[in-house]
């Protein structure tokens, strides 16, 4: 028998459906990490556990992953692979009736369907007419904002030099980023303008836009695509001509001239060989490559395939390799209910792109991806976690305010209502267009505003709108990708209290950092505790040393120790989440991130909505034979004013307050710092970096064990922070906040105690809080 690796990081451990999964999809994606020296490969599914029932049997796969072209019925299911005759364990998967069907026919089919004739991308060309008579219509709106980008780009030069070849970032990371980031943007600005202008030739008709276009992709297909643009050495310049280029390519294809238009297919096949063969000859994406990028070149190759194939050879083997990749495997960094685990910055890029290929596929062959559950749920997120107001957020890389990335937002929650037929986003995408038009871009990321996809699908009829999901809850818990959000009026910035908190099973890889069990607060649209650094650039000395680290976080750090870093096995959760009429609570689980030195290290959460406050309890238990201090951290753009003898601090920002109640009446100490170290380089925009403060909480004891409560208060215009007493008696910690009382066990671990770790009573009820949770004594 194959022996298996079993792991609980999606990454290390692939295979899916897992054992005993109910998928939410139908029919599922089955994938699987093999031993190194790829297939063939069988596979079968049955409906029993000896797999002789068979369901289906794929024999001689090429790749560790398949997609059923139908859907299965209802019922459980056994499945397992082969190599070589020699098979892995069985695991088992449940079809239940609430699972949506997606069927895909194969590549094949696609190609047929998108073949002959040009354009092919979104509108087909029987489709053209009606399509261009739409912009005196249903487009009229749009067409009037894309004319004039259109008219502007046409005055603008239509050729671009090769870029030069990259500085060595080892030798100099400032050298290296100056090149690199002019390389990029001006690359990027280029090809975006070409998709313009070729989309205004879609739009209109009119030659002069699709030959400019032409022009610009005729201009670039001169680069060599093995040279200082090559995916290896640049893969940003690369990714340059395969991102926007295709649509450029597909709508202006009458306008090239015969010599342009072998150079451009030249261009593109190279640039598709070497994209595949980055993505699956050196580790299949989704199985053995989770890398970022390569979550842009999915989508970008099966474009070049869509435009080019039958200029191609090649191009039905990608399809073919890409068809449950892109239609199963993906999204490698969320789960069916829609938080991305790189943050709400990267999601919006990479699901962005997603809809590239998702509004393809749905358009040109009538495959409706939009209808799995990740998409709508995308958006519900986005909501959650993202108010329009909000002055930064956190839990991976970019957090500026930049006009371009509030309409990107906007843009992206629309298009996924319209196209998933989840019509409760309008109000939301309101509230970001106008909080947009208060802010700017910086110059160098400005570039064309007109989204393609955005023109298609817009102009269409739009659903009936519908009220959003969730009702009166306060509260919404992301599981897969461990993100959580309260929220005391989602309806009301001005008396908005938003709490967003992390705890991640996808670790602290890529542009996650260690900092699970972490949480970034607004009150009243002021940010109050944010996490702190700025993204300076990937692997910059500010970024590698500063911003990746646990004590850069609103996390817990052990005697000056943090979490386990670049690591799969930094793994948190968000458990046992619960809500009723007098309070929300959730637990974040960290166990994981310090297990070098902790066995236990745990952060409950509660909102008490009497009292509009927040309890933290922050639970640690050292590993046998090591001994810590619990140091609490907090971060802010504003200073904060200790009170030593109360063991409280606050700080304020242009109307909103936030009051912190340590609840540790032992020996201990406060430490303030401000800045960084080392501090953010000087390559990248830095208007809206400004300095931070920093505050940690320390009990002076060196323990093997700690419990420590922290009350947070917020406070605006219209709330007055809940009144907060506290005092240790008998060996616990007591606080009355508001018409609430809580009882913090301080020195006992909660396995010994033989009771709560703490005791809650509020709104006349009690409750316990323990191991599993919260749960309401008496009742």
């Amino acid at each position: 028998m194959i022996a298996e690796t079993r792991h609980p990081h999606p990454h290390i451990d692939p295979r899916q459906p897992r054992d005993g999964a109910r998928p939410v999809t139908n029919p599922p994606v089955l994938a699987w990490k093999p031993p190194q020296g790829g297939g063939p490969y069988d596979l079968v599914i049955a409906r029993d556990p000896g797999l002789a029932e068979l369901a289906l049997c794929a024999q001689g796969l090429a790749d560790p992953a398949y997609l059923p072209e139908k859907a299965l019925p209802v019922g459980t299911y056994y499945w397992s692979w082969s190599l070589a005759g020699e098979w892995a364990p069985t695991f088992s998967f449940e079809i239940t009736a609430d699972a949506v069907t997606v069927e895909v026919p194969p590549a094949s089919a696609w190609l047929a369907s998108l073949s002959g004739e040009h354009p092919r991308l979104y509108v087909g060309a029987r489709e053209l007419a009606a399509f261009r008579a739409s912009r005196h219509g249903a487009r009229a709106e749009l067409w009037r904002n894309l004319q004039p980008e259109a008219e502007a780009l046409l005055q603008q030069p239509h050729e671009i030099a090769e870029p030069p070849y990259l500085p060595d970032r080892r030798l100099d990371y400032e050298a290296f980023f100056r090149v690199w980031s002019v390389v990029l943007w001006d690359s990027r600005r280029f090809v975006e303008g070409a998709e313009v202008l070729a989309l205004a030739y879609l739009a209109s008709g009119e030659a002069r836009y699709g030959r400019a276009a032409a022009q610009r992709m005729a201009s670039i297909s001169r680069w060599d695509p093995d040279g200082s643009s090559y995916l290896e050495h640049n893969d940003e310049a690369h990714m340059s001509v395969i991102w926007h280029g295709p649509h450029a390519c597909d709508w202006a294809w009458d306008q090239f001239t015969d010599e342009e238009r072998a150079r451009v297919i030249a261009q593109f096949r190279r640039r598709g060989q070497i994209t595949y063969e980055h993505m699956h000859s050196q580790g299949s994406y989704g199985i053995t490559r989770f890398d970022s990028h390569a979550g842009r070149e999915i989508v970008f190759l099966a474009n070049i395939a869509f435009v080019f194939h039958e200029h191609i050879p090649e191009a039905a083997a990608w399809l073919d390799w890409l068809r449950p990749v892109l239609c199963g495997i993906w999204p490698i960094w969320a789960g069916d209910d829609g938080a991305w685990a790189e943050g709400p910055s990267y999601g919006l890029a990479y699901v962005t792109i997603m809809t590239m290929f998702a509004t393809a596929l749905k358009r040109g062959v009538g495959v409706d991806l939009y209808r799995r559950r990740f998409w709508a749920n995308h958006a519900r997120w986005r909501q959650w976690i993202w108010p329009p107001y909000a002055e930064w957020f956190g839990f991976g890389d970019h957090s500026e305010r930049w006009r371009a990335t509030w309409e990107s937002n906007a843009d992206l929650v629309e298009l996924i209502g319209r196209e998933s037929g989840a019509a409760e986003f309008a109000d939301y995408v309101a509230a970001f267009r106008a909080e947009a038009l208060t802010m700017d871009t910086p110059v160098e990321r400005q570039g064309p505003v007109s989204s393609a996809t955005r023109y298609v699908v817009m102009g269409e009829p739009a659903p009936a709108a519908s009220a959003a999901e969730g009702g009166q809850t306060l509260c919404r818990v992301f599981p897969a990708a461990g993100w959580a959000a309260i929220r005391s009026h989602r309806d009301d910035p001005s008396r908005d209290v938003a709490l967003v908190f992390r705890s991640s099973p996808f670790g602290a890889i890529s542009h996650s950092h260690a900092n699970n069990n972490d949480f970034f607060l607004h009150v009243a649209g002021k940010i109050m505790a944010m996490p702190s650094g700025y993204y300076a650039g990937y692997g910059s000395a500010h970024h590698a040393h500063w911003v990746w680290h646990t004590k850069s976080h609103n996390c817990v750090t052990l005697s000056d120790a943090g979490q386990l870093m670049r690591s799969h096995d930094s793994r948190g959760s968000i458990d046992h989440a619960y809500e009723d009429e007098r309070l929300v609570y959730f637990v974040g689980n960290a166990d994981a991130s310090y297990a070098d030195r902790a066995a236990r290290c745990r952060r409950h959460v509660i909102w008490l909505k009497g009292e509009q406050a927040f309890l933290l309890v922050d639970e640690f238990v050292a590993k046998p034979g090591v001994t810590s201090a619990l140091q609490w951290n907090i971060h802010s753009w504003a200073p904060f004013q200790v009170d030593e003898a109360a063991r409280s601090f606050a700080l304020e920002r242009a109307g909103s307050r936030l009051v912190g109640h340590l609840l540790y009446h032992n020996d201990a100490f406060f430490s303030l710092s401000e800045g960084w170290d080392p501090a953010p380089g000087t390559t990248r925009s830095r208007d809206q970096w400004h300095n931070q403060y920093h505050l940690r909480f320390t009990p002076s004891a060196l323990e093997d064990r700690r419990t420590l409560g922290v009350v947070l208060c917020p406070a605006h215009a219209g709330l007055a922070p809940a009144v907060v007493s506290a005092s240790r008696q008998d060996g616990v910690e007591v606080a009355q906040i508001g018409a609430s009382r809580v009882w913090i066990r301080q020195d006992q671990a909660l396995e010994r105690s033989g009771g709560a770790l703490a005791l809650l009573e509020t709104g006349q009820a009690a409750y316990a809080i323990g191991d599993q949770g919260i749960e309401e004594l008496g009742s």
